[in-house]
C-alpha cells in the first residue's frame, strides 16, 4: 500500500489519458468527463480531513 499524493496512474504504467483538474478549497480535484458528466478520479490536498469528505470520493459526480 502506498501513501502518497501522487496518482497511482503516475506510479504504475498505464495508457496515457487526458487529465482535467479543478481547484477546490484546500486542494485540487482530478476528474474525467465534461459538462455535467464530470466524475472524480483523484484528490490532491495536504489536509487529511479532505480525503474523508464524501463530496471528494473517487467515482462521485461533480455537481458544478
Amino acid at each position: 500500500m502506498l501513501y502518497t499524493v501522487v496518482s497511482e496512474y503516475d506510479i504504475f504504467f498505464s495508457k496515457s489519458r487526458a487529465r482535467n483538474y479543478m481547484n477546490v478549497a484546500g486542494g485540487k480535484l482530478e476528474y474525467i468527463g465534461s459538462g455535467k458528466n464530470k466524475k472524480i478520479v483523484g484528490l490532491f490536498s495536504t489536509d487529511p480531513a479532505m480525503y474523508l469528505k464524501n463530496d471528494y470520493q473517487p467515482g462521485k459526480r461533480i455537481k458544478k
